[in-house]
């Protein structure tokens, strides 16, 4: 006799895990498909870019990036790059997020951590530099000791 309120048990997957999770994880590589361009159902194509400045002032442009390369530069940019030589986990005051929907499309932004990585994601399928966006100089790059 079986409530058709009550969960069904999930059984577990050939490598162990849960069918929920399994499905979870294949889920997310929908979400993060491992490429540089990605097409939407909506048309739109997101393209993902990290600064590529070699940092002391030096000259840079974007570089096109993995959307998992993307995220994962994005995480470590929240967090304060100071605090975790030190072995300690904070909260980076320096970061910043904008979005470049007139630029580069709705839902397109930049981030940065306020030392030397920064980020584009663009939704228009253009290069940052086709929208109009440098790659801008963080604060501590020319020299490393207080920015210009």
């Amino acid at each position: 006799m079986s409530d058709a309120t009550e969960p069904d048990d999930v059984p577990l997957a050939a490598d162990g895990e849960s069918g929920f999770s399994a499905g979870y994880t294949r889920a997310l590589r929908y979400v993060l498909s491992g490429e540089h361009e990605i097409h939407t159902v909506a048309g739109v194509v997101l393209r993902f870019f990290l600064a590529d400045g070699g940092g002391n002032g030096a000259a840079g442009g974007w570089r096109a990036v993995s959307d998992r390369e993307f995220q994962f530069a994005y995480e470590n940019s929240l967090f304060d790059m100071e605090a975790a030589k030190k072995n300690e986990i904070r909260p980076n005051a320096r970061h910043v997020q904008l979005t470049l929907d007139a630029l580069a499309g709705a839902g397109a932004y930049f981030w940065s951590d306020g030392y030397e990585a920064a980020g584009v994601m663009t939704a228009n399928g253009k290069t940052p530099e086709e929208c109009g966006f440098r790659v801008p100089e963080a604060p501590g790059q020319s020299g490393r000791g207080g920015g210009a």
